[in-house]
Formats: C-alpha cells, sequence, structure tokens
C-alpha cells in the first residue's frame, strides 16, 4: 500500500477538504470582528471596552442557541453517510423554523441587559455604551442562527468553500459599513458603538441570505425542505443540541463572566481582558473548523456502519490540530507585543496600564493555546458519536467547578488581581481538555469492539480501507 492510498492519508485528505473551508470561514468571521473591534478602537478606551463587552454578552446569547441548532450537522451527515440525502433536507429544514422561533427571545433579552448592567454597579457610561451596542447588534440574531444551520447542511454534504465564499466576501462589505456606520461617511451620521451593532446585524442577514439562495442551486437530492411532520425532527435535534448549547452555555458563560469580573477591575482591565480574548478566540476558530469537520466524519462514518473509520477521523482530528495549536501558542508567546500593537498604540501613555495588562493575558492565553483546540475537537468528534451528556457534565466540573472557581479565589481572596482570572480559565480549559479526549478514546473503541463493522461493509470497502471522503460519496463518484 503506497503512503498516498494509507488510511491516515485519505483521512487527512478527507478531513481537511472539510476543515479547511470551515476553519477559513470562522477566521474570515473573527476577522470582521478584528475590523470593528479596530474601527471602535478610535473611539477611545471606553467605547472599545462598551463595544467589547456588549459583543461578549451577544455572542454568548447567540453561540449558545446556534449550537443548540449544530446538532443538524452531525444528524444530516449520519443520514448522507447511510443515503439518506432526503432526511439531511428535512433536519435542515427543520432547523431554520427553529432559529426565527428561538432568536425573538434572545432580541428581548439582549435589549435588557445594558439596564441591567447599570443596575448591578457598572458605571453609567459604560452600561449606556454596552445598552447601546446590545440594541442594534441584536437585529442580526434571527440571521446568526439561520446561516448556522445552512453551514450545518452545506458541510454534510461537502460543501464547505461555499460557506467559507460567503463568509470571505463579506469582510471587506463589513468593514465598509462598518466605516459609514460609525463615522460617518456618504451622508450617513456617525452614529459611533451604535453603528458598529447594525454595519454587524446587516452583514449577518447578507451571509444568511447568501447561502439561502446557494442551497436553491443544489440537486434536489439534497436541498433544503421544509417538513409538514416537524414534530419528530425537533426532538431530535433538542434530544442531541441541548447538550450541545449546555456545554458551549459553560465554556462561553464562562469567558463571559470573567469579563464582567474584570469590569470591577476598571476600564484598563476589562479593555486588556477583550483584546486578548479577541486575539485567543481568533486562533480558536482554526480548531473550531477542525472540530466541526470532524463532527460530520465521524458521524458520516457511522452512519456507513464504520466504527474503524470513525474512531480514525476523531484521532486525526486530534493530532491535526494539537500541531496547529502548538504553532499558534508559539506565535503569540515570541510577538506579544506586536500583536497587542494591531489594537493599541503602546507608545501613547493614556494606553500604558491596558498595554502591561494585555501582554500579561497574551503569555497566559500562548500557554492554553493547545488545551484549547483539543478541547473543542474532541467535543467535535464526540457529538459525530451522538455523545452529548457526559460532554456537558465534563464542561461544567472543569470550566465551572476549576475554571472560574480558581480564577475567583486567584483574583479576589489570593488578590493576584486579573491575571488570576485568566489563570483560573486556562487551568479549567486543560482539565476539559483531558477529559473528553480520554472520553473519546473510551467511546470510539468501545464502538469498534462492539463488532458492528463487517469485514468488508457497505459499497465494496474492506475493513483496512479508510471510507470514501464525503465529497466523492455525495457526488456519487
Amino acid at each position: 500500500m503506497t503512503a498516498a492510498r494509507h488510511p491516515f492519508a485519505v483521512e487527512l485528505r478527507a478531513l481537511l477538504a472539510i476543515a479547511a473551508p470551515l476553519a477559513a470561514a470562522n477566521v474570515a468571521q473573527m476577522l470582521m470582528g478584528l475590523t470593528s473591534t479596530i474601527m471602535v478602537g478610535h473611539l477611545g478606551s471606553a467605547a472599545l471596552a462598551s463595544a467589547g463587552l456588549g459583543g461578549s454578552l451577544y455572542f454568548t446569547l447567540v453561540i449558545v442557541c446556534r449550537s443548540v441548532l449544530a446538532a443538524v450537522a452531525p444528524l444530516a451527515a449520519h443520514a448522507i453517510g447511510a443515503d439518506e440525502h432526503h432526511e439531511a433536507g428535512l433536519l435542515a429544514g427543520t432547523g431554520l423554523v427553529m432559529a426565527g422561533i428561538i432568536a425573538m427571545p434572545i432580541i428581548v433579552v439582549l435589549r435588557l441587559l445594558g439596564p441591567l448592567l447599570g443596575a448591578i454597579g457598572y458605571s453609567p457610561v459604560l452600561a449606556a455604551g454596552v445598552g447601546e451596542y446590545l440594541s442594534a447588534v441584536c437585529w442580526g440574531a434571527p440571521a446568526f442562527l439561520a446561516f448556522e444551520v445552512l453551514r450545518a447542511l452545506l458541510a454534510a454534504t461537502s460543501r464547505a468553500r461555499a460557506v467559507m465564499l460567503a463568509v470571505v466576501l463579506a469582510i471587506p462589505a463589513n468593514a465598509l459599513l462598518g466605516w459609514t456606520f460609525i463615522f460617518g461617511h456618504l451622508r450617513m451620521p456617525a452614529l459611533g458603538i451604535v453603528g458598529a451593532g447594525y454595519a454587524t446585524a446587516t452583514i449577518q442577514w447578507s451571509m444568511a441570505l447568501g447561502l439561502t439562495l446557494l442551497l436553491l442551486t443544489l440537486p434536489r437530492q439534497t436541498t433544503l425542505r421544509l417538513p409538514r411532520q416537524i414534530a419528530q425532527r425537533v426532538r431530535a435535534i433538542l434530544r442531541l443540541g441541548l447538550p450541545i448549547g449546555g456545554l458551549i452555555a459553560l465554556e462561553v458563560g464562562v469567558f463571559a463572566v470573567a469579563g464582567i469580573l474584570m469590569g470591577l477591575f476598571g476600564a484598563d482591565a476589562l479593555a486588556a481582558h477583550q483584546l486578548a480574548l479577541n486575539v485567543a478566540s481568533l486562533t480558536f476558530m482554526i480548531p473550531l473548523g477542525i472540530g466541526q469537520a470532524a463532527t460530520v466524519r465521524v458521524a458520516f462514518e457511522l452512519g456507513a456502519s464504520a466504527p474503524r473509520a470513525a474512531h480514525r477521523a476523531g484521532v486525526v482530528a486530534l493530532l491535526v490540530g494539537v500541531i496547529i495549536m502548538m504553532a499558534c501558542g508559539l506565535l503569540i508567546w515570541m510577538a506579544p507585543r506586536a500583536i497587542a500593537g494591531v489594537y493599541l498604540d503602546l507608545q501613547d501613555p493614556a494606553n500604558h496600564v491596558t498595554s502591561v495588562i494585555v501582554l500579561e493575558f497574551l503569555a497566559v492565553a500562548a500557554v492554553f493555546q493547545v488545551f484549547d483546540g483539543i478541547q473543542v475537537i474532541a467535543a467535535g468528534a464526540l457529538r459525530g458519536h451522538r455523545d452529548t451528556a457526559v460532554p456537558l457534565l465534563i464542561a461544567a466540573f472543569g470550566y465551572w467547578g476549576i475554571g472560574f472557581t480558581g480564577g475567583w479565589l486567584l483574583a479576589f481572596p489570593l488578590s493576584c488581581g486579573p491575571i488570576g482570572l485568566w489563570f483560573g480559565l486556562a487551568g479549567g480549559l486543560a482539565v476539559v481538555a483531558g477529559l473528553l479526549t480520554l472520553r473519546l478514546l473510551i467511546r470510539s473503541r468501545t464502538d469498534v469492539h462492539k463488532g458492528t463493522e463487517p469485514v468488508a461493509y457497505g459499497r465494496g470497502r474492506t475493513m483496512m480501507q479508510p471510507a470514501v471522503p464525503v465529497s466523492d460519496r455525495v457526488r456519487g463518484k
């Protein structure tokens, strides 16, 4: 057997065919946020802190709800692996209906968060700024959720490049809209951070509509369908998706709460927290894409009754993620000042305190890069196994029992200050990464040892042969 046809080599190719465009799309989405952050930064530290915290709160809510709908990806991939393409389209149609329903309470909650921050002790200026941003960006929530469902169907059918294209094209559009709305151009009044929120919402609607138009061109075998009997598929999505949403709520929530606590140390600490978190989130988009691809690959192989190939898909995804995140961590460790300088003028005396704190945060972020990558990839592979309840318990223990509790103790009772919160977050990530990896290895090996995979199975593959890549199977090659 040649190296090119080794099972791991073929799996690597199949994984990257899905992961690369998804990771690129994730990074592109972060770059849109980075573009907005840089433009808002020109309005001053107070505006940067307000928009940063507002964005964190917004994405906390919509990402948690989006994660429930992310169950469409493994369910659709499993259906396609079993040659049930019609069912995949029905699942996606159900997801879109659910997205519209879920978005309504999100909008209401977001519009109440600004006054709530003022009630718990935030400065009136900061609370008002956060409220203004959220009142604008909240209108993008329905499109944000719909985009996740459409992305899931396209990834399951190996059309992830379309997702990447939609997001990449949105980057310059976001920059143009943001510059126009924030600073006032083309006869538009300057809206400040409110303009940043409206620009983000507008772009999210554009991306969702773009993917919808693309899906209309798909072969009828795999196109989007609205089911007449929706209840059964809603239950299937919720059964798998609610624990996913719970896990993401625990993960994103601990960072959001850390941001709220960071505000108690002042605007400088909060701005540094948002800046460093933005950098870590940017690199995180790469393993997130690998994890999304692992979900599809594992679910597809299990749908084709190939647990050995599913195990191999999870292992390959983890190895790729570790290598990439080690490189990202090294880059942050070696060039923290250059990275921070993209956001702030480090020579400006007014930014001195913020710059000192952010360099400390970036040092911690460089260390936890690998753990962050491992945990999201392992969680993604476990979703392919439809294993979401136990990962939820692991996340509760790691993120809150270890991460939040440890960070709070270090920051306040032990008087370590802002850096204590970050040490706690890093410890929580390390624990979750280790436990999820152990769970994945146990679960996938258990599936293999059950003997459900025949010696010669499905469509002419032997036990020692890798799965045919999704792109080949879907397109009938």
